[in-house]
């Protein structure tokens, strides 16, 4: 009888320890799981189209600010300098009361090769895709788009302006305006957001004043709500230029809204213009491959080293304009063709 009992509690006291190990091996798997509320990496895989997710801003980024997000990602390949290396962007389940568009497929956003893009409705400021969209960038001459409207508020259009030798020191590769040479801010505005003209920004900010010129921009930037924009030159050479895609959209949304001019010079392919004091005629040729386009809206380039090459673009979707931003592509040829396969994308999912 005393030998069955031993038998009997060596029984339970090992089925107990199978019990506690089960429990313990369960309890520490449950430790090294993935925690709630984030994602597995095959989630980040170029292709798929997860569910919403939220996620922190990059580091070294400020987050953004009111505006409607459809979409986060936060894909490999941050920091300055262009990369080649193929991202992807997603986007979620939108809001779609918000937006001027309701999407039709669920084609997932291509993979691209710029360090960030955002696609947006630039009228109900609402995202459709992003990527690195709060990442403080260098504007490049993008910054150029600011700088007009800043020129139209504060100067006439026929005003005369002589482009002096000092105005000429930003750019003395110059090619469409001579030395002392002397134009209306009107020409001069189409010569700055055609050929992107560095010479005629800086005579556009130094002929008002160019300390208050920059303080104009500044404060309108702020007045935008573009909290992590800081404009250090009018023409976008200075790397301390920065923006974010986020605060780039909002820039894009006042621009369409308030000032159709700008958009029209953008979207000119080639004009003329006039020396005044030698009443030569001179041809202006659009650097962007958009212009003239039927769908195309305007917008405007960009390129430093320090960027790679930026594209701001408005494209006319079903009569309502649409906006795409790409930063920090490796070449020309990359900024159009990651624009033009994200047009491509919108279309085929939302009218």
């Amino acid at each position: 009888m005393g030998s069955s009992n031993k038998n009997s509690q060596k029984f339970i006291f090992l089925f107990a320890a199978i019990v506690v190990a089960i429990v313990a091996r369960v309890w520490y798997a449950g430790l090294s799981a993935t925690p709630a509320g984030s994602t597995d990496a095959s989630a980040a895989q170029e292709g798929t189209n997860p569910p919403h997710i939220v996620l922190m801003p990059p580091a070294g980024s400020v987050a953004s600010s009111s505006r409607t997000a459809l979409a986060s990602t936060d894909p490999a390949g941050s920091g300055n300098g262009a990369s080649t290396t193929a991202k992807a962007a997603y986007y979620g389940e939108e809001d779609t009361a918000h937006s001027a568009f309701t999407r039709t497929a669920r084609t997932a956003v291509p993979s691209f090769s710029s360090e960030a893009l955002l696609v947006s409705d630039p009228v109900n400021a609402v995202d459709i895709a992003v990527a690195h969209t709060d990442t403080r960038w260098p504007t490049a001459s993008l910054t150029k788009l600011m700088t007009a409207t800043v020129a139209i508020d504060h100067l006439s259009m026929d005003t005369r302006i002589t482009v002096t030798p000092q105005m000429f020191a930003v750019d003395p590769d110059e090619k469409t305006l001579v030395v002392n040479g002397t134009y209306t801010v009107g020409d001069l505005l189409h010569v700055m957001l055609m050929p992107s003209s560095n010479v005629a920004a800086e005579a556009l900010a130094d002929y008002y004043g160019h300390t208050q010129f920059m303080a104009a921009m500044n404060d309108r930037a702020a007045q935008w709500g573009m909290a992590d924009t800081y404009f250090d030159d009018p023409s976008g050479l200075s790397a301390a230029n920065e923006s974010t895609a986020h605060d780039l959209a909002s820039l894009a949304s006042h621009v369409y809204s308030d000032y159709p001019a700008v958009l029209s010079y953008t979207d000119t392919p080639e004009t003329k213009i006039t020396e005044l004091q030698s009443r030569t005629k001179v041809d202006v040729k659009s650097i962007n491959t958009f212009a003239g386009d039927a769908d195309f809206i305007g917008g405007k380039t960009g390129y430093i080293p320090q960027a790679g090459d930026n594209l701001l673009s408005l494209f006319r979707v079903n009569g309502k304009p649409v906006l795409i931003i790409v930063l920090g592509a490796a070449d020309t040829a990359q900024r159009f063709g990651d624009t033009t396969m994200l047009l491509n994308w919108f279309t085929m999912n939302y009218h």
